[in-house]
């Protein structure tokens, strides 16, 4: 049986049971490291297996976690399934500045023009810097990403409609 585990926040592996369970007696890796094999639905931590060498996956080992904790990995095997303890804990938190994009975006579209399209402009640009510079911690680009649409297209239109009635009053 072959087996992946985390490290530093990355997949390792794969390595057989024998392999996992002596880099785990070793502290090597730690009972609170996640492991994962063909056939489970979720990474677990370690002390969360009693088998490592047998076809089937016996829960609670009872083995001391040495110092160091878990590490989540950041890719590979498997692919985290939607609402699996896995899923929620690599899931980045949201920048609050490319929501507020995004919903000043969404309100300039349903009449408030110019008054919420610069502001989700302006809140785009700072929301997409800061994620850039927190370097994978958060999340939202595809919102602020919307919202800087959405702003530069209903500034645009406000202004030709603008230009349009000083034309036409003229």
């Amino acid at each position: 049986m072959e087996w992946y585990y985390a490290k530093k926040g990355k997949r390792e592996g794969p390595v057989s049971g024998a392999a996992l369970k002596s880099m785990i007696a070793s502290g090597e890796i730690a009972s609170t490291d996640l492991v994962w094999r063909e056939g489970m639905a979720d990474w677990k931590p370690a002390a969360a297996i009693n088998d490592f060498e047998s076809a089937g996956v016996v829960e609670s080992a009872g083995i001391v976690a040495p110092p160091g904790g878990s590490q989540i990995p950041q890719g590979g095997v498997p692919q985290p399934v939607a609402g699996s303890a896995y899923a929620r804990a690599s899931a980045p938190a949201l920048n609050g500045m490319a929501i507020a994009s995004m919903v000043l975006g969404i309100i300039g579209v349903f009449g408030a023009a110019i008054l919420t399209s610069v502001p989700a402009i302006i809140c785009g640009h700072i929301a997409r810097r800061q994620i850039r510079n927190a370097e994978g911690s958060e999340g939202g680009e595809g919102m602020a990403l919307a919202g800087l649409i959405l702003g530069y297209v209903v500034t645009v239109l406000s202004a030709l409609v603008i230009v349009f009635i000083i034309v036409r009053v003229a």
